[in-house]
């Protein structure tokens, strides 16, 4: 009875695995550089995945059908609704995001004009503060250029990615089949892939792999789901608004409201900013702003703006996304602009959750080097729910 060879190779040292790993990672690194023009759709289908795989759920749970089916089901909604929504949605968000673009130079020239009007001595307490002296106007002049170049590129740039959409180019299309393709087998095999992956991870680490797989997800969860419905909600929230008070460009404001939210704390802040100046300079088109000064109607709009976010931090943060991020604005901030330089838009969407994820990681790795318990919160968990050995006997 033949029997089969056993393996006689040597171990391999610790130098020798390292020298491994290192040379893996370098040919990793550079197969990513070689193919990083797949690594945006593939990104975009990461997230798309992990927003419709709940819903595979449900829908599979509800009808009582197969997982594949239900997968069906949802891909023919999304591709009926990619081919209707620009037909009928896209180009009145063109038209007055486009108009809000143009609008942007007169009205920073207005408020340079309001600046040199108030450029006069202040007098407090028998002291004279020279305002008069301070160059404000170089400074502003300075701000409201580079303000002026930011919005008309971004302006710019949405508008030629809508003017696609809408026209749906041979490019756009297959880069949307591409998106759709790769998050289709994400969603239907993404149990298979990570089982494979923890097949890899050493027995000795796939708790802390699957511990901290599941805050990564969490994180992300809170996040990307979460931060969906506090788009749709704050959009269709400021949307309603501007059309009870008569502002120009609603969709405008609620679209700018919608994306402004994917920055937390000073997304909110710098949405208020464009309706602020419509409600300055563009005063006598609103019913509500007839009857007040430019000025005070500006001031109405921020106060109903702040309303509306102290409502979105105090009751539908806490309900919709929890306290999963802890982000400091600084490095929400710091994390967009960084973002922007590598993925344009889409870095900046997904700014706070990356941060929120390496810092996972991050405390991980500390923790482990300093010897301390990676998961401190759960082994404090367990031993208060599991009794001592001694009680028990």
């Amino acid at each position: 009875m033949s029997q089969s060879p056993h393996s006689t190779s040597p171990t391999w040292s610790a130098s020798s695995k390292r020298l491994v790993i290192l040379i893996l990672l370098l040919l990793v690194s550079l197969l990513l550089y070689r193919v990083r023009l797949l690594l945006l759709p593939f990104v975009m289908a990461v997230v798309l995945a992990y927003l419709i795989d709940p819903g595979v759920n449900a829908l599979s749970k509800w009808l009582r059908t197969p997982r594949l089916l239900a997968i069906a089901l949802i891909y023919l909604l999304i591709m009926t609704v990619l081919v209707l929504i620009p037909v009928r949605a896209i180009p009145p968000i063109v038209a007055q995001v486009n108009a809000f673009v143009d609008n942007v130079p007169r009205y920073l020239q207005e408020v340079g004009d309001f600046l040199q009007r108030l450029q006069q001595p202040i007098i407090i307490a028998g002291f004279e503060i020279p305002i008069d002296d301070l160059p404000l106007d170089q400074i502003y002049a300075g701000m409201s250029s580079n303000l002026l170049n930011v919005i008309q590129t971004l302006g710019g740039r949405s508008l030629g990615l809508l003017g696609s959409i809408a026209s749906s180019t041979i490019s756009t299309v297959g880069w949307t089949v591409l998106v759709l393709f790769l998050s289709f087998y994400l969603v239907k095999d993404h149990e298979l892939m990570f089982q494979a992956i923890m097949a890899l991870v050493p027995k000795g680490y796939k708790g802390d792999v699957y511990l901290l797989s599941e805050q990564i997800s969490l994180t992300w969860n809170a996040f990307l789901r979460g931060q969906l419905v506090l788009c749709l909600v704050m959009a269709m929230i400021v949307f309603v608004l501007a059309l009870l008070l008569n502002l120009p460009n609603p969709l405008a404001l609620a679209l700018i409201a919608g994306f402004a939210e994917f920055l937390p704390t000073v997304g909110p802040v710098l949405a208020a900013i464009p309706a602020a100046l419509i409600a300055l300079f563009q005063s006598e088109s609103s019913w509500v702003g007839q009857f007040l000064s430019p000025f005070w109607f500006m001031m109405l709009i921020l106060g109903v703006y702040g309303i509306i976010f102290q409502l979105e931090n105090y009751y539908l943060i806490p309900r919709i996304m929890g306290h999963h991020l802890r982000l400091h604005p600084l490095v929400v901030i710091l994390g967009a602009v960084g973002g922007a330089s590598v993925a344009g838009l889409l870095g900046v969407l997904l700014a706070a959750p990356v941060l929120a994820t390496a810092r996972l990681i991050f405390l991980y790795l500390y923790c482990k080097l300093t010897d301390q318990p990676p998961f401190p919160l759960l082994v404090v968990r367990e031993t208060a729910v599991s009794p001592p050995d001694e009680e028990e006997e």
